[in-house]
């Protein structure tokens, strides 16, 4: 079985950014995703891509997938199910074939948490949105609401006032949890309603685009957009497999170098701790970064 220099779990802005760097690098990368271009495909509308504004968000991965494609990247559409530890590297299963790489990176990103009610997946893009930076300035003029109490709920309502006409935030319990800062900050806002004990029971539609929000306290409103921000999952069972450190919430610990707690083990993106802001644009950077330390310590070895 031939070995690899770094094989790529994930392909999103991390996973892309790390092949085609690697590549330049001239190492011997391969990337491995069950889908190219992950999470990304679907954000309605990307603003934050310096040079690209207004980009969709599956029109900016298609860019990063054909410029990988230059430099005759293999890009293997397929889910990794097992990753383990052999001698000199590590062994990878991906759709029942076998890998062989000296080291890894993990770039596999996390999921957004759902609710789970009626109308949630049929309008996920359509007027849901888990990403307020990525789509709250679409919605200017609008009525919007934020699901959740915490910390990212609390921000998301700052950053959506500034473009809605009303935002209300809807969170289970008396208060919202989030830092006393971003408390005060929600309760000065004009335009903004907290809904406290309250669940969403249902989002309605018209067939093409969110029109109301039904609450399981019997309240429906007129809505344009949702974006609910109620936490998210790391996608971190194949690192943890390789006794790679994490965080509280489950996010892999890294340094400033992409480098985890396991000697030949990267990792990159929204998967790691190493910044909040989780964007294209940094874990781009990151995937970037990762695919050099690769590269140094590769030479060192050699």
């Amino acid at each position: 079985m031939d070995s690899h220099d770094l094989i790529v779990i994930g392909g999103g802005a991390a996973g892309l950014g790390a092949a085609l760097y690697a590549a330049r690098f001239r190492l011997n990368v391969i990337a491995l995703a069950k889908e190219f271009g992950g999470t990304g495909n679907i954000a309605h509308r990307v603003d934050n891509w310096i040079g690209e504004p207004g980009i969709s968000g599956f029109d900016l991965m298609q860019k990063f997938i054909e410029h990988v494609k230059q430099y005759d990247v293999p890009m293997i559409q397929a889910e990794v199910t097992a990753v383990s530890k052999v001698d000199g590297g590590f062994e990878i299963v991906a759709s029942e074939k076998s890998y062989r790489t000296k080291m890894i990176l993990f770039s596999n990103g996390m999921m957004h948490r759902k609710l789970g009610v009626p109308g949630e997946e049929e309008y996920a893009g359509r007027g849901v949105h888990y990403c307020y930076t990525c789509d709250g300035p679409l919605y200017r003029g609008k009525r919007l609401a934020v699901i959740g109490g915490s910390d990212a709920a609390a921000l998301g309502t700052v950053f959506l006032s500034e473009y809605a006409t009303q935002v209300h935030a809807v969170f289970r319990r008396e208060r919202l949890t989030a830092e006393p800062v971003s408390v005060e900050q929600v309760a000065k806002l004009k335009n903004v309603e907290l809904l406290a004990m309250s669940n969403v029971a249902e989002i309605i539609g018209d067939g093409s685009k969110v029109t109301q929000l039904k609450l399981d306290t019997g309240r429906v409103f007129d809505i344009d957009g949702i974006f609910i921000e109620i936490g998210h999952l790391p996608l971190n069972k194949l690192a943890l497999g390789l006794g790679v450190e994490t965080d509280k919430k489950g996010f892999i610990k890294v340094n400033n170098k992409q480098e985890t707690s396991v000697p030949g083990v990267l990792a990159a993106g929204d998967i790691t701790n190493a910044t909040e802001l989780k964007q294209f644009i940094t874990s781009a950077a990151e995937g970037s970064i990762a695919a050099q330390t690769a590269y140094h310590t590769l030479s060192r070895e050699r």
